[in-house]
């Protein structure tokens, strides 16, 4: 399930008088976000849906066995959900090179909420052999990317230019831990819909 994007705060819920040391930790945060990607690029460079993924380990070998249906579904809905990820990415390098904090405070709320919906997937993919080891892996990325987006969301919001560095830094620690997932996923997804047929036959 993918949730949209909430508007942000308005303009009385971020005092103007601590805006301006947010705005100054934006080039912080960006910086932070970039370098989860394994780069140290400047403002203006591509965004993080054009920078290669991390290394990733050799995805598992198809399986001849007939996988819990409960499973595929959640291979299927991770799959989906990586684009969004990397969307989440864009949005928030945009908003600090823009200095925008309503648009940061509403790409890191809908980061967030979207997390957060797809956790339940977890227990399903760690509950068959083959795709425990990949979920394992998002069980470190996901709470990491959950709590930086809510601390870096919230920081925002009450004005404090630490918390949306701390946040923003939270953040690029989830996306360098869900880097390897990606190559992972995507083989795994080939092999759902290849169970999903299995199970409409």
């Amino acid at each position: 399930m993918i949730h949209a994007r909430a508007a942000g705060p308005g303009p009385r819920t971020v005092a103007h008088h601590r805006a301006a040391p947010i705005v100054a930790c934006l080039g912080l945060a960006l910086a932070a976000i970039l370098a989860a990607c394994g780069t140290a690029a400047p403002t203006g460079s591509k965004p993080l849906s054009s920078q290669p993924p991390a290394a990733a380990s050799a995805a598992p070998e198809a399986s001849p066995e007939r996988w819990p249906g409960t499973t595929v579904l959640a291979v299927i809905a991770l799959g989906a959900a990586d684009g969004e990820i990397r969307k989440a990415g864009d949005d928030l390098q945009k908003a600090a090179d823009a200095q925008d904090l309503r648009a940061m405070w509403g790409a890191a709320d809908g980061l967030a909420k979207m997390i957060d919906g797809l956790m339940p997937n977890l227990d399903r993919i760690e509950s068959y052999p083959l795709t425990r080891p990949v979920g394992q892996l998002y069980r470190t990325a996901f709470p990491e990317l959950s709590a930086g987006a809510k601390q870096l969301r919230d920081a925002i919001t009450a004005g404090d230019s630490a918390g949306v560095v701390a946040g923003s830094q939270q953040i690029a620690k989830g996306l360098g831990h869900y880097g390897p997932i990606r190559q992972q996923i995507a083989a795994l997804v080939e092999q759902a819909i290849v169970q999903q047929r299995l199970y409409l036959k």
